[in-house]
């Protein structure tokens, strides 16, 4: 049986040495004790989101604060490249299922846009209710994943917005477009394997406009295209992340 993974703040990392006990939330210890049975002894993986893998075992099996004992800890290296998903928001509860497949498969940080032919339009508090949310199924996604760094998630951001304020693109990144356009560029003829940075856009169900496609040119964003078939915006986008890491191994 794999062992539990746990979240802990990251204040409590320095206190993460081997001998030492650790508590957990009162959030964490009823969910490892009351819904997961967890009991005394039992092996668990402590993440903090920000790189640090701490093996030990459950001391105590105490729902409102359970403490763990260190066996081992380790900080582990991010990912490389890093993978950013820029995407225009789907309606309903698909941007919530985008975010947690795509923080399992280990993106670094996911963009929120909203695009001409989003039917989704957050108002400031709704905005940031959902990103709350996000952050949060960030967190169940390391919890499920095992990856021991979080992704960031930024807070929902008009597109014209966004795709002004970005910097010039620097040595080492890529920027990326998931398109259907005539000249798009075949996923895999290109070369992964010297970026340290990859950030794909991707649009909403009904896709960029043509002025957005535009301007993402303009800001150094290349088109390129995942496949034969058109894949919905949450396959997409878990796609681009799969696929960068595979082709930036080979």
């Amino acid at each position: 049986m794999s062992p539990l993974r746990v979240w802990i703040d990251h204040e409590q990392a320095p206190a993460c040495k081997p001998g030492a006990h650790v508590k957990l939330s009162a959030t964490e210890s009823a969910h490892v004790v009351r819904s997961l049975r967890a009991r005394r002894g039992d092996a668990v993986v402590l993440l903090d989101g920000e790189g640090l893998v701490v093996e030990g075992k459950l001391a105590s099996a105490d729902g409102d604060g359970a403490m763990v004992e260190v066996v081992r800890a380790r900080v582990a290296d991010a990912l490389t490249p890093a993978i950013y998903v820029a995407q225009g928001m789907p309606k309903g509860g698909t941007m919530d299922d985008l975010v947690r497949s795509c923080c399992e498969a280990g993106a670094a940080g996911i963009i929120p846009l909203e695009t001409a032919r989003c039917e989704l339009k957050l108002d400031a508090d709704r905005a940031r209710t959902r990103r709350e949310r996000w952050q949060q199924q960030a967190v169940e996604a390391c919890k499920q994943s095992g990856h021991p760094w979080r992704a960031e998630i930024a807070a929902p951001v008009r597109f014209r917005e966004w795709i002004e304020r970005l910097p010039p693109a620097v040595e080492g990144e890529l920027r990326l477009t998931g398109s259907l356009e005539f000249d798009a560029e075949a996923v895999a003829h290109l070369d992964f394997t010297k970026a340290s940075k990859v950030t794909w856009l991707i649009g909403p169900e009904g896709d960029l406009t043509s002025e957005e496609y535009a301007a993402a040119r303009a800001a150094g964003f290349m088109p390129v295209v995942l496949g034969p078939t058109v894949l919905r915006a949450e396959n997409a986008a878990l796609a681009c992340v799969a696929i960068t890491q595979a082709l930036a191994k080979r």
